[in-house]
């Protein structure tokens, strides 16, 4: 037997298998977050298909997406760490926030940063057989929207945190933020949300440098709008150009909003982005 610890991450090995414990704060059982995203050790455990859950594989291509291919020298401090850089990347169904996130990847890791890509974290509790109540769900989804966020804030953490930890430049994407929640319930519900959290929408705003908006396809790019690249996808055109606009609205305080419309082709739009999250390093340095 085996046994090690890396930061609050233990792992045991008998050698004909592995099981794995992640001691989150909050009690939070965060070992969902390795889909793909997280592969330190047991790599050759974790690529193997068990029961069907291949989202639970080591991918090698996406552990080194983003990865800074020259170092570049760190030019913020927060006290006595490194800054990490934190982008909320958000936006109606459809709209390229993977194809974005791809892209401006490739760049800020030719610019000297390495990129951690936070998962989306709705996706990661459907995919473990958590079912979404609807808007109507009542106290179902009052309870389904908390324990989301009590996820989102540690996964946002725990991405910090590690990133924080290797003295490089750094800038960790949130594949969605905690203001999105905002959108999928009811504004009294939101609210005790915030209050049984003891957060404000201002802190929760206050969490990301930057909030990257990319609109649906459904809202300019219409004959480009499909649910087919996207199993939990299952918006109408009209529904998801709705969903958009409530998501702009429940970010549009933020002081870095930046919201990438359809005016271009998508390779245009891709660019656009790219471009706004290059500035917004280089101002922030």
């Amino acid at each position: 037997k085996v046994f090690f610890k890396l930061n609050n991450i233990r792992r045991f090995s008998t050698g004909k298998r592995a099981i794995s414990t992640y001691g989150l704060g909050g009690g939070i059982v965060a070992g969902l977050l390795g889909g793909g995203i997280l592969g330190y050790t047991f790599s050759s455990f974790l690529r193997k298909k068990e029961d069907g859950l291949s989202h639970h594989r080591y991918q090698e291509d996406l552990a080194k997406m983003g990865r800074a291919t020259e170092v570049g020298e760190v030019t913020k401090k927060f006290g006595d760490q490194n800054y990490v850089y934190r982008i909320a990347l958000t936006g109606g169904p459809c709209g390229g926030k993977s194809s974005s996130l791809k892209a401006f990847s490739k760049e800020l890791a030719k610019r000297g940063y390495d990129v951690y890509r936070a998962p989306e974290v709705p996706t990661i509790l459907l995919n473990g057989g958590c079912h979404y109540p609807g808007i109507d769900g009542g106290e179902l989804l009052f309870e389904f929207e908390k324990y989301l966020m009590d996820l989102q804030v540690q996964t946002e953490r725990s991405f910090v945190g590690i990133a924080s930890s290797t003295h490089r430049p750094s800038v960790v994407v949130m594949d969605r933020g905690l203001m999105d929640i905002a959108a999928y319930i009811p504004k009294d519900k939101w609210e005790e949300i915030l209050k049984r959290n003891n957060f404000t929408e201002d802190y929760l705003l206050g969490r990301y440098d930057m909030v990257l908006h990319l609109v649906t396809a459904a809202d300019g790019a219409e004959k480009f709008y499909t649910l087919s690249n996207n199993q939990a996808r299952t918006e109408t055109a009209a529904e998801a150009r709705a969903l958009d606009k409530k998501m702009i609205k429940c970010w549009e305080k933020h002081n870095y909003h930046c919201v990438i419309d359809n005016s271009t082709d998508f390779k245009g739009k891709l660019d656009r982005a790219t471009k706004a999250v290059v500035e917004m390093l280089e101002k922030h340095k």
